[in-house]
């Protein structure tokens, strides 16, 4: 499905979407697809169910600030649903009043921009106008139960902010009387890593260049690569590109693996997903209000999340470093 939606998403004039749920990130993704095309596409969201089931506060005032940027622009709004509860997952891709293509299936919103973990979806794909059928159905239920977010009672009561990594592939959550048990066995080593700011690297990767050129890179918001500085106190400590993968864990108890790479192993990352690192460090800053979810990472959010580093702290038999904010 992806070579479909890779090329409609350079070619369409038009997207429409009905889906259940949205993730803080798909969110993101959307409008950096919106500002990537340069108001030449627009956008129709319906979303069916996070309304009435809860929004947690990042997502809200993401999708708020979305359907701003698109109202202004003249170029799409963002719908939810007050009356039903709408779990489905439909999309077209227009080309004027032609139909390019449009799916149907299992994909969330997520799962469809490329930002969820690898799980298995089904989807009908419907290509050129044999599609037009969806997306006059996505046009019909958007009428029918949607209303502009814009005009819906603003909401007060979120869903609680879960874990930034629970559920996440990959990461393990320790026990709390491991987590403390681990702790007991932490060294005097550490490795200072400032946080920077760069405009299109480091925390901000996702605003780098896309991995093909010149299209659309649907690449995730909490994606990062920390660049080591060569001049680093006790760098040499940190296991380097050809010692592989070491452990580390998080005051919230979360345990993953992370990596050098890169020429003379400068890019430090989380090793089987780069977006379990980059969640940890920008899921904390959106949390703490420091950050707007899709916003770049500017000296003024280091600032407002009142942290400047990274400090990797070695344990004493050197199986594992404890990962913090300072």
């Amino acid at each position: 499905m992806s070579d479909f939606v890779d090329d409609y998403l350079e070619n369409a004039t038009r997207l429409n979407i009905a889906t259940g749920y949205i993730s803080d990130e798909s969110v993101a993704s959307l409008k950096h697809l919106i500002e990537y095309r340069q108001q030449t596409l627009s956008l129709s969201l319906l979303i069916g169910m996070n309304y009435l089931d809860g929004f947690t506060r990042p997502q809200y005032e993401a999708v708020y600030r979305l359907d701003e940027y698109l109202r202004d622009r003249n170029i799409g709004h963002v719908y939810v649903s007050q009356r039903a509860l709408y779990h489905g997952k439909m999309y077209s891709f227009m080309k004027q009043d032609r139909c390019l293509g449009a799916f149907i299936g299992s994909s969330n919103l997520g799962s469809f921009m490329g930002t969820t973990q690898n799980y298995i979806e089904s989807d009908i794909c419907f290509t050129d106008n044999t599609g037009i059928s969806i997306n006059q159905q996505i046009e019909n239920l958007t009428a029918a139960i949607g209303t502009p977010i814009s005009e819906a009672p603003r909401i007060s009561s979120f869903k609680t902010f879960s874990g930034m990594l629970d559920g996440y592939e990959y990461v393990e959550k320790l026990e709390p009387d491991e987590y403390r048990r681990m702790c007991n066995q932490l060294s005097d080593v550490k490795v200072k890593i400032p946080l920077k700011t760069c405009p299109k690297s480091n925390l901000n990767s996702y605003f780098g260049a896309g991995k093909i050129p010149n299209r659309f890179s649907r690449r995730d918001y909490y994606e990062v690569e920390i660049i080591l500085s060569k001049n680093l106190e006790n760098l040499s400590y940190l296991p380097d590109k050809e010692e592989g993968s070491f452990m580390v864990i998080t005051p919230e108890g979360y345990k993953f693996e992370c990596s050098r790479q890169g020429d003379y192993g400068k890019n430090l990352r989380s090793s089987s997903d780069l977006r379990i690192l980059g969640k940890w460090i920008k899921g904390r800053m959106v949390y703490d209000g420091a950050l707007c979810l899709g916003e770049i990472v500017t000296d003024e959010t280091l600032q407002k999340f009142g942290k400047k580093y990274l400090v990797l702290t070695q344990s004493c038999d050197k199986s594992f470093w404890h990962l913090d904010f300072e």
